[in-house]
């Protein structure tokens, strides 16, 4: 599988922890991991028939192996969250949404 797509995998603990000295939320970098991949994004009308909502915008993203969980992606400036794993002959399979603007 050739994979000429580059993805940043952020894996750990990305909630914002309360700091009782500045009695304010502070944000939380996780390990961020640079990686191969095939990115495909799913027509709307797919995206409608599966997730029934018209504005999501969804890919899937194949590795060349399995990778460890993780809590969000970076593609091409804009960042996504796992929405489920995918049953396929490859391992590495990943369904993704876009959060945010």
């Amino acid at each position: 599988m050739k994979t000429p797509h580059r993805i940043t995998l952020v894996r750990g603990d990305t909630v914002p922890k309360y700091n009782p000295e500045t009695d304010s939320y502070e944000q939380v970098e996780g390990e961020a991991e640079e990686v191969a991949c095939l990115v495909n994004f799913i027509s709307q009308a797919k995206v409608f028939e599966a997730y029934g909502n018209r504005n999501e915008k969804v890919m899937i993203c194949r590795f060349q192996q399995e990778q460890e969980p993780f809590q969000s992606a970076t593609y091409e400036g804009s960042k996504y969250e796992p929405l489920d794993q995918i049953d396929a002959p490859i391992k590495g399979a990943v369904r993704l949404k876009k959060v945010g603007g």
